[in-house]
């Protein structure tokens, strides 16, 4: 699907969410703004299509923050708002490579306080969901056109048949393999998933199937937050007070009641009686079914401790698996406190998994796979010097200029508003060289 598409269905997606007349996906151009999409619920307007608030979108590019205009006629006293009548303006910024690169752009002319910020959060939301759609995209092009030029200047060469590139394959939303064909293929950790019996992903957004069909229907909240948390630790059996202090923390015989009635549930639900098991006073999900963070951690720790051997046919499959089922934030979307350690271990150890890989393949002269995963750890953690210090000698390598000054502007920048101080002084030798 392309990224015009995309991008059509999400601004109608946002209108038909916020009750919006009007919706723009903006992109820069130069030094002007160009419409990728838009939406209106009046046909009549679509002449209007150039006329949305080029002084809010530059306000928001500028910012990088989202706004909202609750009475635009006073907030935004310019002519493109009092010739259409526009009352109420939500705006928030498409960010990738560090860097804002459009907006997404709503509006209504019905009356004043049309937006609140209620509708903020879900427009920030959604914008943020749409910057990553994008980066996908331009990375996706960008590494078509390198490996294009690449292979015209036979200065890269790939062969997917090797044990190290198949690995890469893994490693990569796209596979490289596959782009000469045009024929991207991205991976998430629903694609490792096996067809039989119980499975369940917690990178992402919490799914749970059944024979390959999708769960959807948990009778509460807490029954769906109970599982995750259950298959987060399994083989860790979980006192039923701890578990209470949880999800029922009113304790007593009603939470009590309500843990019961809530571990019953779950059993109908997964139409498996054990699949949920009483040991030692608590509870654990059973071993029978498949949990995608279990076998993150244990290709991680195999191929971690293969790599640390020197092993690195044994290493490269199991780090590459390992990087592909961590392919999306661990229970997206989940904010309890129980998260929160996880989340930051799990964000350890899938740094170092694509440390290992990225500095593997630089060693080996695959500078593509490797460009990949240095943004994928800068994508965590803007101010990570190795990183960039990766970055810029894998494009060194390729020979792309342009692309070593790129990095350093946004590791100067990223400093700058992280940390308020210059770069490392080993990154601008880079601009030297």
């Amino acid at each position: 699907m392309s990224t015009q598409v995309v991008m059509h269905d999400l601004i109608r997606q946002v209108i038909e969410s916020l009750g919006a007349e009007r919706g723009f996906v903006v992109l820069r151009k130069d030094d002007d703004w160009q419409v990728l999409a838009t939406h209106y619920v009046d046909p009549a307007k679509i002449a209007l299509d150039r006329y949305f608030s080029r002084t809010v979108v530059a306000r928001v590019a500028n910012e990088g923050e989202p706004l909202l205009c609750v009475d635009a006629r006073e907030s935004v006293n310019v002519g493109s708002v009092l010739l259409q009548g526009i009352r109420s303006i939500l705006c928030a910024p498409l960010r990738w490579n560090g860097q804002v690169q459009g907006v997404v752009y709503a509006d209504n002319s019905v009356r004043a306080g049309q937006f609140n910020e209620t509708h903020l959060q879900i427009f920030s939301a959604i914008t943020d969901q749409a910057s990553r759609a994008l980066e996908m995209s331009a990375l996706q092009d960008q590494l078509r056109r390198v490996h294009r030029e690449s292979l015209e200047k036979a200065a890269v060469q790939l062969d997917v048949a090797s044990a190290e590139n198949l690995a890469g394959v893994e490693t990569v939303d796209f596979a490289l393999s596959t782009l000469e064909r045009g024929e991207p293929r991205i991976w998430n950790s629903a694609d490792w998933a096996p067809k039989r019996g119980l499975s369940i992903s917690l990178f992402g957004p919490f799914r749970v199937s059944l024979d390959g069909e999708p769960i959807t229907d948990w009778s509460t909240r807490k029954n769906r937050e109970l599982l995750a948390y259950l298959a987060s630790h399994r083989g860790r059996p979980t006192h039923e007070e701890k578990l209470m202090d949880l999800f029922w923390p009113q304790g007593g015989k009603k939470g009590l009641h309500s843990l019961h009635n809530g571990i019953t549930q779950l059993r109908k639900t997964l139409r498996q009686g054990g699949a949920i098991e009483r040991k030692l006073d608590g509870y654990t999900l059973g071993e029978q079914g498949w949990v995608d963070l279990e076998e993150f951690d244990s290709c991680y720790r195999q191929g971690r401790k293969a790599a640390q051997r020197g092993s690195w046919d044994e290493a490269l499959p199991l780090l590459g698996r390992a990087d592909s089922l961590a392919g999306a934030e661990f229970l997206e979307g989940f904010y309890a406190d129980w998260t929160l350690s996880e989340r930051h271990r799990l964000e350890e150890d899938v740094s170092e998994c694509r440390e290992l890989l990225a500095k593997h393949f630089s060693r080996h002269g695959k500078h593509l796979i490797a460009v990949e995963l240095w943004k994928r750890l800068l994508s965590h953690d803007r101010c990570r010097d190795d990183a960039y210090r990766g970055l810029m000698e894998a494009y060194q390598a390729l020979g792309r200029r342009s692309e070593v000054m790129k990095t350093y502007q946004a590791c100067e920048r990223a400093y700058r508003e992280e940390l308020d101080l210059p770069p490392p002084d080993d990154l601008r030798a880079f601009l030297e060289i």
